[in-house]
């Protein structure tokens, strides 16, 4: 069995304990930290620099709406 199997394995038995009733904190915070460890390893995965240089991605801005001729009083804060 992989690392990753491994991972999986107890993530699932974590999972299923807190889903059938009562967990304890200790059940908890297993499922936390894996949790947690998964998320930061998806993480360095996608922020790792691409093989190929990737195209800049364009920004580009929204028109302006036009002003209204007139503004209540108080109209801020509604």
């Amino acid at each position: 069995m992989t690392a990753d199997a491994d991972d999986r394995t107890a993530l699932a038995l974590a999972a299923m304990r807190i889903t059938k009733g009562n967990p304890t904190a200790e059940d908890v915070a297993a499922l936390a930290v894996l949790l947690t460890s998964r998320i930061r390893l998806r993480h360095e995965a996608q922020a790792s620099p691409p093989a190929a240089p990737q195209a800049q991605a364009q920004v580009e801005k929204l028109p302006l709406r036009p002003r209204p001729s007139f503004i209540a009083p108080g109209a801020w804060a509604s």
